[in-house]
């Protein structure tokens, strides 16, 4: 019980909590067609422009951030943080491989 609580309450920061109360609230009873089943259509079709693109290329590159990376703990809007996921969320939705390669500038 010790580990359990200790891996809920002090496992995760704020941001990582947000996300998962975001998700348990979007899958409680009523909401599912709603929200779930409607987002897990547009992640189909996100999918599906991503395989189209690669019938015609072997390589997608973007940057990964819309800036530098910020200190850890300085960031406390929730919406600036969504934000510097901005570029790599179509990625995830459809289940893409993807690698951040620091180069050293800051465009």
């Amino acid at each position: 019980m010790e580990m359990y609580c200790k891996t809920r309450e002090e496992g995760f920061g704020d941001e990582v909590k947000r996300r998962i109360l975001i998700g348990s609230y979007v899958l409680s009873a009523g909401f599912y067609d709603a929200y779930y089943k409607k987002a897990q259509q547009v992640r189909r079709l996100i999918k599906n422009d991503f395989d189209n693109a690669f019938e015609k290329v072997d390589l997608i590159m973007s940057p990964t951030t819309r800036g530098a990376a910020f200190e850890a703990g300085s960031m406390s809007d929730p919406i600036e943080m969504y934000l510097e996921d901005l570029f790599t969320v179509p990625a995830n939705l459809a289940g893409l491989p993807g690698i951040s390669i620091p180069n050293g500038h800051v465009i």
